[in-house]
């Protein structure tokens, strides 16, 4: 590998510390230097790359065709009138500028 990423390199503001035992210790920095880069860097494009594939994981929903026929069925329904919130509207007519 040999050194840190790009994205590991440039706007390294925030600090993150962690306890691991004496064995993940171990293991880690045996990765490390196999990988012939620091533990900082092995860590953390290590850890960035598994964080894109979970964010990744969960972006796209996946259904089964019947669960996306009966998404698409509810989503085609009218609205159905929320009684709090036409109250509410009912009352203030017109919300205060943000």
């Amino acid at each position: 590998m040999g050194g840190m990423s790009e994205p590991a390199v440039r706007a390294r503001r925030h600090r993150l510390e962690v306890r691991v035992s004496p064995e993940q210790d171990v293991l880690i920095r045996q990765a490390a230097d196999l990988q012939d880069v620091t533990v900082t860097a092995f860590v953390l494009d290590t850890v960035t790359a598994r964080a894109h594939e979970v964010v990744e994981r969960y972006r796209d929903l996946v259904l089964s065709n019947t669960a996306f026929d009966r998404f698409i069925a509810e989503l085609d329904k009218p609205p159905a009138a929320v009684g709090e919130l036409v109250e509410l509207f009912e009352a203030h007519p017109r919300l205060p500028e943000a």
